[in-house]
This record gives structure tokens, sequence and C-alpha cells, in this order.
């Protein structure tokens, strides 16, 4: 395979559709990574202890078995149960077909963030789930359509956000704000 070839493999991740819109067309895994790193960047300034180059380092590969794997949504709890395993084949395959130069790094990156044991992996995983439900905060649809009220917003995501205080604490008043402007539904029933 030619190096450019090998570079163009990242650029794939352009081409996975996630369940979330942008305007009238299905978001992509290479987008969501991107809104990722900025949302880690930000919160990054209140966890000044979290190594912030690891962080970003895999919040970068977090999605990129996805290439081959494809993206998973929140409630498929089935396709979410082999998720793992999927996106572990196509990490290794990926290992062959990217730069020799990036595929320990990838490695290494892919390795913490899915064993999530570390603090840095915690937390990428809390941006992960937070990104979500940011993309959708001006989609009143789309939290109808998949029946999102609170307690199931935070049946999925809060396990994931309550190691960070600051970003538990933001997720919270978002709540608030979303059921005040009648975006989310209050309590366990759509409007």
């Amino acid at each position: 395979m030619k190096e450019k070839d090998k570079l163009y493999t990242f650029y794939k991740l352009k081409e996975v559709e996630r369940t979330s819109k942008v305007k009238e067309r299905q978001e992509s895994t290479a987008e969501h990574t991107y809104s990722c790193i900025m949302l880690a960047k930000y919160f990054l300034k209140k966890h000044s202890t979290l190594n912030g180059e690891k962080v970003i380092q895999m919040l970068l590969y977090h999605d990129l078995g996805e290439i081959y794997a494809g993206d998973t949504f929140v409630l498929e709890n089935k396709k979410r149960a082999q998720k793992l395993e999927e996106e572990n084949k196509a990490m290794k395959k990926l290992a062959k077909e990217v730069p020799k130069e990036l595929v320990q790094e990838m490695k290494n990156a892919w390795k913490e963030y899915s064993e999530n044991k570390t603090k840095e992996a915690k937390f990428c995983q809390a941006i992960d789930a937070l990104d979500g439900v940011i993309h959708v905060i001006k989609q009143p649809e789309e939290w109808k359509k998949y029946g999102f009220t609170e307690e199931k917003l935070r049946q999925y995501k809060e396990p994931s956000l309550e190691e960070f205080p600051e970003i538990l604490k933001f997720f919270n008043k978002m709540v608030e704000e979303l059921k005040k402007e009648k975006i989310i539904p209050k309590g366990n029933k759509l409007n």
C-alpha cells in the first residue's frame, strides 16, 4: 500500500455516518471526533491534574475503529454489546493499513480508551457521552424521535460523567435549561 493511501485511511472516518443530524444530513464520525476534542480542551481547563496530551490523543483515535465497525447508536443495545469486540477487530485491521509511524500511538491510545481504567480514559468516555447531548440541544425533534426523556438521558449518560464534578455540574445545568426550553420532556413521559 502506498503512503498516500495509508494516510487516506484516516479520511475514511469522514464517510462513517452517525445517527445524529447536521442540518439535513447525517453527522460523520470525523465531525464527532472534532467536537469531542473541542469539549475536552474546554473541560481540561477545569481538570488540570489530567494529562491533556494523552486525552487529546485518545479522542483523536477513539472512534477510528468505526471505519470498519460502523457507528453504534446509544439505544442499539444488542449492537452495543458487541461494539468493543467489533472495534477491536477493526483496529487490528487498521494497524495494517495506516502509516507505520502512527501504528503504536494508535494502538496505545485505543487500548487505554477501551480498557477505561485510567483517569484520562474515563475523562474521554465522559466527553464522548456529553458530546452527543450537546449535539442535539437545538434539535427538539430528535429528542422526541428517539423517546429521550430526562430519565432516559440520565440513565445512559450520567454513569460516564459522575467521576468528573465539573462535567456533571455542566450536564445537570444543561438538562435543567433544556427542560425549561421544552426541548427535553420533564420526568419520564414525553409531552
